[in-house]
């Protein structure tokens, strides 16, 4: 019933719907290559239900480390989808505040795993709609190791940190971490 092109679904119009624009999320996994797999099928019944979704905000409620979603509908309640696979990888959780003690919105994080890879991550709320993201940072690893973090702050600082814990949130402060030479502007 999906209809991205935004227009009177003509059973809602003789039923006198008040939503007639109403559809179901849509869920899709990234695979790495430049493609997506869609997986609205498989995702439960969080994924059937029609509503006029306006926004959706993401962050870990639950601190497991995977990404939940709450929908803002128009036609009704918030949905709050609670991703409830669990961390079938590693993880590392980074939460990130400036010298002040407030989030640090724009600062870039490259995580370096052992294998010499480097995972690009910019801490930000925006994204959706009217809606606000948690500024935390999950970064899933799969089996891979990490040797450090790096972080550019909006301030120009550089700074280094050893590897944060596995499977919990490290908090990382401006002026913590070690002082670094600029690596460019990534």
């Amino acid at each position: 019933m999906a209809n991205g092109a935004v227009r009177r679904m003509c059973e809602a119009k003789i039923i006198a719907d008040p939503f007639p624009l109403r559809q179901t999320n849509q869920l899709f996994a990234n695979l790495g290559d430049g493609h997506f797999r869609e997986l609205t099928q498989e995702a439960g019944a969080a994924f059937r239900n029609a509503a006029v979704g306006r926004g959706a905000a993401f962050g870990d409620i639950d601190n497991d480390g995977d990404v939940d979603v709450l929908v803002a509908n128009n036609s009704g309640a918030p949905s709050l989808i609670l991703n409830n696979l669990g961390s079938r990888n590693r993880w590392r959780g980074l939460e990130l505040q400036n010298a002040h003690g407030r989030d640090a919105l724009g600062a870039r994080v490259a995580v370096e795993l052992d294998s010499g890879r480097t995972l690009w991550r910019r801490v930000h709320t925006d994204g959706s709609y009217a809606s606000a993201s948690d500024p935390r940072l999950v970064i899933g690893v799969g089996q891979a190791g990490v040797r450090g973090v790096r972080v550019r702050w909006p301030s120009g600082r550089v700074e280094a940190w050893p590897a944060p814990a596995e499977g919990r949130y490290t908090l990382l402060r401006e002026g913590g971490g070690t002082q670094q030479p600029g690596d460019g502007n990534r």
